[in-house]
């Protein structure tokens, strides 16, 4: 066996040596052809005298143990987790469902205290609760009262602004108009002062149709007195009518200022009447969001007592039909926990009977066989 092993070796390794590298130095080979022939030498030692034999049997019913142990200890740890999981719904289905028993009074009284507590605290909670809403239905009734006395002001304001405007353009109406006829008149003064004119002008000459154009003249002077007379007389009648439009502009005016100032009255009114109901709500507001941590903090210092409380309650067994199917889960679950835990003592116990220096010496001879080849392998390659 060792020869055939030796030629093997040898007849792989060597050409490839002087197929690589000619000039690869003699010595390293030498050694690591040594070091395999060694390894090769104290295996067959070992498998004639029986140890070998007897090494490959604990090393490798050891390492089979070992792995079965280690699935074994998985599988243990998700039962105790599950297990847990089991005790813990076991302590809030017996909080649920009041079942309680001498043997864990303290801790039920605990619970019962926290719980007090969280109920007082809702109490608390629920009057400042009222006491919010009937401050925000004023706060909101309040408002609303506001809003339509202002919204009503705001109406009579809007009309009064209206008429204003209507007024102010009706006196700009009545004063353009005035303008008008005093431009008119001015015109017709000018036109008459023409006429006349013309008229002294043709007295004077000695055209043939002078007559004619003077009976013209005269009609077309009576005709511009007459308008002059007409506009003289419409004059002082629109003129005397500005009085009551700038009367009636300048107490629409002050209406609407007068109605401008209750609006700024009451929203004054409004703020300040609603400024202290809006600090009573923001300081009720806060009570209850204080109040409302204080209950979560409780709740979360509740919850680990009542799953605390499962191992109690799974020691005391108190008679319930509400959680005899939770001790039987439980039971089934203690069971496999023992199975479980029963396997790796009995793989403990043979580990215990089994040669461990055999086991310790197989492990030890797989790592230096690797060791020797991969050196004798970089020796005889020259790498090393």
């Amino acid at each position: 066996m060792t020869s055939y092993l030796f030629f093997s070796l040898f007849g792989v390794l060597l050409p490839t040596f002087f197929a690589q590298k000619q000039t690869t130095n003699w010595l390293t080979i030498v050694i690591g052809i040594i070091l395999i022939l060694s390894l090769a030498g104290l295996l067959v030692w070992l498998y004639t005298t029986g140890k070998l034999q007897q090494w490959y049997q604990a090393g490798t019913q050891s390492g089979k143990w070992r792995i079965q142990d280690l699935q074994l200890s998985n599988e243990a740890k998700k039962i105790e987790k599950f297990k847990i999981t089991q005790i813990e719904e076991l302590g809030q289905k017996a909080w649920q469902s009041r079942v309680s028993d001498p043997a864990y009074a303290q801790a039920w009284a605990d619970i019962e205290a926290v719980e007090r507590q969280i109920d007082a605290i809702k109490d608390h909670s629920r009057t400042l609760q009222d006491n919010l809403n009937r401050l925000t239905s004023e706060s909101e009734n309040l408002t609303l009262d506001f809003d339509n006395k202002i919204s009503q002001v705001e109406l009579q304001r809007k009309d009064a602004e209206t008429k204003l405007n209507q007024a102010q353009s009706s006196l700009r109406q009545l004063e353009s108009d005035i303008d008008s006829l005093a431009s008119e008149k001015g015109s017709l003064q000018r036109e008459i002062k023409a006429t006349r004119s013309d008229l002294i002008n043709t007295e004077g000459s000695d055209e043939p149709d002078r007559d004619q154009i003077m009976s013209g003249l005269k009609s077309r002077l009576d005709g511009l007195v007459s308008q002059l007379l007409e506009v003289s007389n419409d004059e002082p009648e629109l003129a005397g009518r500005i009085p009551t439009f700038q009367s009636e502009v300048l107490a629409l005016n002050t209406q609407v200022n007068e109605l401008s100032d209750q609006v700024r009255q009451l929203e004054g009114q409004k703020a300040q009447e609603l400024e202290p109901l809006n600090l009573q709500v923001e300081a009720l507001e806060k009570q209850l969001r204080t109040k409302s941590e204080e209950i979560k903090d409780l709740e979360e210092k509740m919850g680990p007592m009542i799953k605390s409380l499962g191992y109690q309650v799974d020691s005391a067994r108190p008679a319930s039909e509400g959680l005899q199917e939770n001790y039987t889960q439980l039971d089934a679950t203690y069971q496999k926990l023992a199975a479980t835990t029963q396997e790796r003592t009995d793989i403990s116990t043979k580990m215990d009977e089994l040669d461990k220096t055999a086991s310790r010496n197989f492990y030890l001879l797989v790592l230096l066989g690797l060791v020797v080849l991969v050196l004798a392998i970089l020796l005889i390659t020259g790498v090393l």
